[in-house]
């Protein structure tokens, strides 16, 4: 993205006090009022000028032309005042926050009579400056860093530009020279989910999210999510089902509270859904033979630079709700044991899964250290936290160095904060899941249409 910037920082505007802007928009109106005046002026000039027939037909002439006159210079007002919106918020920003330096000098000044007089004024001598992009959807505000004192205020802008746009922070970025400020001027488009009438089979590893995220798991693999009761965890992670599904993936699933995901067993049987924990730790074991067996086929049929995909695999996924629950279950030296077993198998396919294509997505109501530890929850790609009810510490273990330093306002149901690793993005982000209506949406028809 540094670079990125630097290409473009020949065509970017400069904003700075230091730099005289003409008032394009004053301008525009002396121009606007004299040319009216001068139609009018003429007007009557050429209707002292004529024969009594033409009298009535020159003013109503006039009178169109004017009017449209004065329309055409409307519109341009309107679009200079577009043109240079940005600019005019960006000098009211330095302004404002006096992020400049103001020095006086003498000059001279001579009279009617010829006199010289010594007098003093005021001018700019530095500015900090700002630049800007607009998108489609967005507006990102550049604050540049030239190695002058402005440097740590132009970090520490949050407040006073999210104030100024009336913008909630998307993203802020702080590099060695340049703090960018990303919002949002459209909010991206929740996806809305709903029931078809045909099979529809996705030959590739995208899947869509919704609101701008492109989730891939070669590129992006494994997937943790943290959400408590109402926070919409359970309908996303049905989501999620149906669109491995739709992938041809092999999907297993451990709930050991035997909630939503225990009850699928009826659908997708016993085998593949187990909530005890002696058929959590024989459905892990069987996902590692699995995963182990594809690497002895992938090495016997060596391809450089191969994954699962080139040699005709789908991907596997093993589900795994409420891991905490499932780690409390070990109260006795036998349970443990049996914990341990299964704890050991989750760190092989995390560390080990991606290129296999053997993935895991891990769900919970609240993160701490004692669910998962931090390094393998940094090999966790898509990280995920919904609701309004994540604590502060809750946050941490999901996002760790991820966690943004404004946590976004959590009101609508379903949304949350959503980090995934190679989007290019260094901090979770505000997102809304896949909103499905489960009062019109019917998961258990769509499952057995995919199983």
């Amino acid at each position: 993205m540094m670079k990125s910037y630097f290409k473009k920082e020949q065509t970017m505007p400069y904003i700075s006090l230091t730099i005289q802007y003409p008032d394009w928009v004053l301008r525009l109106k002396l121009i606007h009022i004299s040319t009216i005046s001068m139609l009018v002026v003429s007007t009557l000039v050429v209707l002292s000028a004529l024969e009594n027939s033409l009298v009535i037909l020159i003013p109503i002439l006039m009178i169109l032309l004017i009017v449209k006159v004065n329309k055409y210079f409307k519109t341009l007002k309107e679009k200079v005042k577009k043109k240079f919106y940005w600019q005019n918020k960006l000098i009211y920003l330095i302004k404002s926050n006096h992020l400049y330096q103001e020095d006086s000098e003498e000059y001279q000044e001579t009279d009617n009579n010829g006199n010289t007089n010594i007098k003093n004024r005021k001018y700019i001598s530095s500015s900090a400056i700002f630049s800007y992009m607009e998108t489609t959807n967005k507006i990102i505000i550049y604050a540049i860093k030239r190695g002058d004192g402005y440097g740590e205020k132009l970090t520490k802008l949050d407040v006073e530009i999210s104030g100024l746009l009336n913008l909630p922070l998307e993203e802020k970025i702080d590099r060695p020279g340049v703090c960018e400020y990303h919002y949002f001027t459209k909010r991206p488009e929740r996806l809305y989910v709903t029931s078809t009438e045909k099979i529809s089979i996705n030959d590739n590893l995208d899947i869509n999210l919704g609101y701008e995220v492109t989730y891939n798991p070669v590129e992006c693999p494994h997937i943790l999510i943290a959400g408590g009761t109402g926070s919409g965890k359970s309908i996303f992670i049905s989501f999620m089902i149906l669109e491995f599904l739709k992938q041809n993936s092999t999907i297993w699933i451990c709930d050991p509270k035997n909630s939503d995901l225990g009850s699928l067993s009826h659908y997708l049987g016993d085998k593949r859904v187990a909530t005890s924990p002696n058929n959590i730790a024989r459905v892990v074991r069987l996902v590692v033979t699995e995963m182990q067996e594809r690497y002895n086929y992938m090495n016997e049929n060596f391809k450089y630079g191969s994954n699962f995909v080139d040699h005709g695999f789908k991907s596997v996924w093993l589900l795994f709700d409420e891991m905490g629950a499932f780690q409390a279950s070990g109260t006795d030296k036998k349970s443990k044991e049996v914990v341990n077993d299964v704890m050991d198998g989750i760190k092989k396919i995390i560390l080990l899964g991606r290129q296999a294509g053997v993935f895991i997505l891990i769900a919970a109501q609240q993160m701490n250290a004692n669910t998962l530890n931090t390094d393998l929850r940094d090999n966790l790609g898509l990280r995920i936290t919904l609701g309004a009810g994540n604590s502060s510490e809750g946050l941490r273990m999901v996002f760790g160095s991820s966690i943004p330093d404004t946590i976004p306002l959590i009101e609508t149901k379903g949304s949350g904060m959503l980090y995934m690793q190679s989007s290019g993005k260094e901090k979770a982000q505000y997102w809304e899941a896949p909103y499905v209506d489960m009062k019109k949406f019917d998961f258990i028809k769509e499952l057995n249409r995919y199983c």
